[in-house]
């Protein structure tokens, strides 16, 4: 399994510059920098299902940063993808609106069960405002935190196992723009990670459900 430091120390050696070491700023930089450019991109890794947080009664915002796991851990939606309202022991899907459509006709003053939800300022916006406390599971895609500035040399997920090629070239295309001012070859990084971009795309692409039954043709 790749580590953040295995990571760094890869791309430091690849490099083969001598003053780009696997302690250098510059390596970790190029590395964290490729994991943001790339971090809104739907994966398999990167995708979670029904995480939950609680939605207060009355109250017409539920904060996103409450928003967790089954094991308990934040999640930090970069993306998503549906939510539901827990109600009784049924599942409800609650339709997207623009915050403006809400807002328009939100009064403050009518409570009951929720029906449409808008994202605005890292909140879910309910309407109607719910009667009772009630459970939102959450599906989409996730911003993941392991690996930062700050982190151990034995940090890892996904980017660092998964899609680690593509950040990897990315780091390297990162240092040929950024450090050593070599265009060239950075447009050759940046090219050989976005093909590794596409491939682990089709493959989420591969493992997802179309939702669809296709009837067999009759020979």
């Amino acid at each position: 399994m790749s580590t953040f430091g295995t990571m760094k120390a890869r791309v430091a050696r690849e490099m083969k510059r001598g003053e780009l070491t696997a302690c250098a700023t510059a390596v970790q930089d190029s590395v964290l920098s490729a994991i943001q450019l790339v971090q809104n991109y739907r994966f398999a890794f990167n995708e979670f299902n029904e995480a939950t947080l609680t939605a207060s009664s009355s109250e017409s915002f539920a904060a996103l940063s409450r928003l967790k796991d089954s094991a308990g851990a934040v999640v930090v939606p970069a993306k998503i993808d549906t939510i539901k309202v827990l109600i009784t022991s049924r599942d409800y899907p609650l339709t997207e609106r623009a915050w403006a459509e809400i807002d328009a006709i939100d009064s403050g003053q009518w409570y009951g069960y929720p029906e449409w939800y808008a994202i605005h300022a890292e909140k879910i916006r309910l309407y109607p405002a719910p009667n009772q406390d009630m459970i939102l599971k959450v599906s989409g895609v996730r911003n993941l935190m392991e690996v930062t500035a700050g982190a151990a040399a034995g940090a890892t997920n996904g980017w660092m196992v998964d899609a680690e090629e593509m950040i990897r070239c990315i780091a390297k295309g990162n240092l040929f723009r950024d450090e050593l001012r070599n265009p060239t070859a950075a447009g050759y990084f940046f090219g050989e990670a976005a093909k590794t971009r596409r491939e682990l795309q089709r493959r989420a692409t591969n493992l997802a459900s179309s939702g669809r039954v296709r009837v067999p043709r009759m020979i």
